[in-house]
């Protein structure tokens, strides 16, 4: 078979298929100038996405250091 004759062959096969949807008919070389029609079968597609429920996030806990550990920072409980 030609690479024209190939081709005209996916091409039909393509369009009067029921598994058009899940495979594709393409034409490729065999060797020299032969060529033949081959069936492809399509990975599966996801049928959407799953909705994620956005919730508001906690607020953060309060700092437990003092006034002064906040103002003098790397020494634990302040100065001395």
């Amino acid at each position: 078979m030609t690479r024209a004759e190939a081709e005209e062959r996916a091409r039909n096969l393509q369009a009067e298929s029921p598994e058009r949807d899940t495979h594709r008919f393409i034409a490729r070389p065999v060797g020299g100038d032969d060529w033949e029609v081959v069936k492809v079968e399509l990975p599966q597609r996801k049928k959407g996405t799953p909705t994620i429920e956005a919730r508001p996030r906690p607020s953060h806990p309060d700092d437990p250091r003092t006034g002064h550990e906040h103002r003098v920072p790397g020494s634990p409980g302040g100065l001395f």
